[in-house]
């Protein structure tokens, strides 16, 4: 059975329209008056300003009726949306719960005939203007009602549940733009709009697309930082006959972590990501007692090919963490390097085969700051997945307390 369109009452329809039919000669005449000249000489110039000063005159009236109009017109064409609420809500929730493997192009079916059934009757009784009006607010609830749906509290959403209702999303805008006949770009793509895009695209992804993107953006504050407030980490990387080799020079004014104002720093090397690198474990160097500016000096081998270290995101993860005896170690900082552009990687690089005359990278040790970083928080929604959770207690204990 197809879906019937809102039951909008004529009177309200013919109320909107009454009061543009009034605004649009007042909104003419005060155009009449912007576009006449001023007056030049003195006299009309004060004749002017005293039968049409600051907020007074007719002008002045015209610009405050007009506004009032255009007001009220708009609030009517807000409450005129408000009454399809209901029954775009009940078509957004079976939209969503439809059967995992009923297309997106089906399962909305009933929410566009609603739609194209109730917006062919408005068309019909509004003017060309506050039909513009009222198609944008509708816009607005139907987007309001996806994103109450997209955040109801429920463990039964999959990242194929967002998934559905993303691509939804860019049909009802397709729908709702009409090929430019409907409401504009700029006003379909307002705030509410780009939040609920962005959140449906992040909890549409899986949890290591997630990850992965979380260091790419940690890779990019890396390439950018330039403070030195967590001191910094020196290293060489190079890849040689199907061998990443890592060598971890120093460590200079890393922040005290211990009573004594000192630490006892040591260097967690991972290889990222992490299913690209299966098979490469997490290694660490030795802990240099009671220093800032420990000096390692040790090499790590990691068996990987060429192909592996030019994959997009490829990258080398360390973590300089403070060595406790009795309790947790405490995290120091971290730094991330891409493996792209490393000799031996780099299509541009000069053959070697040891670390001899290479340069040494330093690279400025960061903390996260933004606890309520939006991957995060994605993350965070997953409380069926260990993954997730593992992953974001590991970044929890990075966010910076400085």
């Amino acid at each position: 059975m197809p879906s019937q369109g809102a039951t909008i009452s004529p009177e309200l329809c013919a109320h909107i329209n009454n009061m543009e039919h009034v605004r649009r000669p007042v909104q003419e005449m005060l155009d009449q008056f912007q576009r006449e000249e001023l007056p030049t000489n003195g006299a009309a110039l004060h004749q002017a300003q005293m039968s049409d000063g600051a907020g007074g005159g007719v002008s002045g009236m015209a610009a405050s009726l007009s506004g009032e109009l255009e007001g009220r017109v708009l609030e009517v064409c807000s409450e005129l949306a408000e009454g399809m609420r209901p029954d775009l809500k009940r078509h957004i929730f079976h939209l969503a719960w439809s059967p995992d493997n009923l297309p997106t192009e089906e399962a909305i079916c009933p929410l566009m005939d609603y739609l194209d059934q109730s917006l062919v009757g408005l068309h019909a009784d509004l003017m060309k203007r506050n039909f513009d009006r009222a198609l944008l607010q509708i816009w607005l609830v139907t987007i309001s009602e996806l994103k109450e749906q997209a955040d109801s509290l429920t463990d039964d959403k999959t990242p194929a549940f967002y998934a559905r209702l993303c691509d939804s999303l860019e049909i009802l805008r397709k729908f709702f733009h009409a090929d430019g006949q409907g409401v504009p770009l700029d006003a379909l793509k307002c705030d509410l709009f780009d939040a609920t895009s962005r959140s449906l695209k992040l909890n549409s992804l899986s949890t290591e697309q997630l990850m992965d993107m979380f260091h790419k953006e940690r890779l990019e504050a890396q390439e950018a930082q330039e403070a030195q407030e967590f001191g910094t980490l020196s290293v060489r990387v190079y890849f040689h006959h199907d061998s990443l080799s890592v060598e971890i020079l120093n460590a200079k004014n890393v922040i005290p972590l211990d009573p004594n104002g000192l630490s006892d720093p040591f260097v967690i090397i991972e290889l990222l990501p992490r299913q690209l690198f299966a098979s490469c474990v997490e290694q660490q160097t030795v802990v240099h007692k009671r220093t800032l500016n420990p000096v390692f000096d040790e090499c790590f081998e990691y068996s990987v090919t060429l192909e592996q270290c030019r994959a997009d995101g490829a990258m080398i993860l360390f973590t300089v963490m403070d060595h406790d005896v009795l309790t947790f170690n405490d995290f120091a900082g971290e730094a991330y390097l891409s493996l792209n552009h490393i000799p031996g990687v780099d299509r541009g690089s000069a053959n070697s085969d040891n670390f001899h005359g290479l340069k040494e990278i330093e690279l400025n040790l960061m903390h996260q700051r933004d606890r309520e970083h939006p991957i995060l928080k994605t993350l965070e929604s997953r409380h069926w997945d260990k993954a997730a959770q593992d992953f974001l207690k590991k970044c929890r204990e990075r966010v910076t307390s400085f």
